[in-house]
């Protein structure tokens, strides 16, 4: 018997479901939980690797080992295949992605009682948006590590397609209506109209910008110069100063490159800008947030700072005393608009390209489903009323709706 599963493999979340008597069934990935974050932990101490919320707390408690998330960013980039020393051995990351997925396929099949040997996928329109090749090898790379994992046979659907498929049950035969599917690491849309059976769809595009672009933005524009960020430096053999290399600060904002900081080489770049510093005290919290390996806290705090904003719980303090006891930067509503404001514009951009490669009129477009961890941020809001003022927005299920379209789908198999 072939046993099918769809697989939401998000960029901070991640889902599965399958189809019981003509019903999605969601796994439960996690006690009382349908989601699990897309989140490793390799415990150099207890010598195994945690998922989920687990790894989440395994870093916030200071365990030793190394912690991955944005998983997905790195699909399609040489470092797929650059190996790291994890647990005593060299690993590259077709090994840490298909962990991830092998412990999400094991769950599955201990909640289902059954062996998923096939599974649909989903997948964003563009894994890297403006190279056609680096897309390509995303994939090939993805179903590498599914394969790796265990399933004998993986077919890829779109991600906001799966959406339409599922959000579509909704809507009368003939209505046209647009995906907005604001996801972790990608922004994916797709225009369908409603059939008495599924969806057609009419077109889809995606650009590369989501949920931790925002955190890395609001990382990068108002914590990172409080570890240095714009400061000056002394020069060593002329006279001046130098702005302090940006990279650094750039990095330490970037979930997925945060790790590959933990090393010699860095620190003591660090350590020689502390020095040179015309202001040494912001470059000393650079160094202990490199020695205490706190990459991770601040682009957590960063995401929690966004979540409130967008919950509307701003306090416009933001307390940072996981690096210095008293430390704190001021960031209101619009000063985080400010800093998202070009991804906002990038957004609505894509939304129109959708809209003109589809031939559809804005007024054409019914209903606006919108989907994903980020698609309440007001910055998205405001791209989908500037592309279609007169479209009522409806918020599908933030978590579940594309993998209850990729499980949909399995019947079509």
């Amino acid at each position: 018997m072939t046993n099918w599963l769809g697989v939401d493999f998000g960029t901070s979340n991640s889902a599965a479901a399958f189809m019981a008597d003509g019903n999605v069934v969601h796994v439960e990935l996690e006690e009382g939980r349908e989601t699990i974050p897309t989140a490793l932990f390799f415990d150099l101490y207890e010598r195994q690797v945690l998922t989920g919320r687990v790894a989440n707390q395994a870093l916030l408690d200071g365990a030793e080992g190394r912690y991955m998330r944005s998983l997905k960013s790195v699909l399609g980039t040489p470092l797929m295949e650059e190996q790291r020393l994890l647990l005593g051995r060299r690993t590259d990351f077709f090994e840490v992605v298909s962990a991830f997925l092998t412990q999400l396929k094991d769950r599955a099949e201990q909640f289902a009682g059954v062996t998923f040997d096939h599974v649909v996928a989903g997948r964003p329109v563009f894994f890297h948006r403006v190279d056609a090749d680096r897309n390509r090898r995303a994939e090939q790379d993805l179903k590498a590590c599914y394969h790796k994992a265990g399933f004998a046979h993986v077919q890829f659907m779109y991600e906001p397609e799966a959406a339409a498929l599922e959000s579509a049950r909704d809507y009368k035969k003939g209505s046209v209506g647009l995906v907005v599917d604001i996801g972790g690491g990608t922004s994916d849309f797709t225009l369908f109209e409603a059939q008495e059976q599924g969806v057609r769809i009419i077109a889809s595009n995606g650009v590369r910008v989501g949920g931790t672009d925002f955190d890395r933005q609001i990382s990068y524009d108002h914590f990172m110069p409080l570890l240095g960020r714009g400061q000056e430096l002394t020069r060593r053999f002329a006279e001046g100063t130098i702005q302090a290399p940006a990279h650094i600060f750039s990095e330490l904002a970037t979930w997925e490159k945060i790790p590959f900081l933990y090393d010699e080489k860095t620190l003591q770049m660090a350590k020689g800008m502390e020095r040179d510093a015309v202001s040494r005290p912001v470059f000393a919290r650079l160094v202990k947030t490199l020695e205490r390996r706190l990459g991770h806290d601040l682009a957590f705090e960063a995401e929690r700072t966004k979540i409130a904003h967008n919950e509307g719980r701003n306090h416009s303090m933001v307390d940072l005393s996981l690096i210095e006891l008293g430390l704190q930067t001021e960031l209101t509503d619009e000063g985080l608009e400010k800093s998202l404001l070009r991804f906002g514009e990038e957004i609505a951009e894509a939304i129109q390209e959708t809209l003109e490669a589809g031939g559809v009129e804005a007024g054409r477009v019914e209903a606006v489903v919108s989907v994903g961890g980020s698609s309440s941020m007001k910055i998205v809001t405001d791209a989908i009323q500037g592309c279609l003022p007169n479209v009522a927005v409806k918020q599908g299920d933030v978590f579940t709706s594309i993998v209850d379209g990729l499980a949909i789908a399995t019947q079509a198999t």
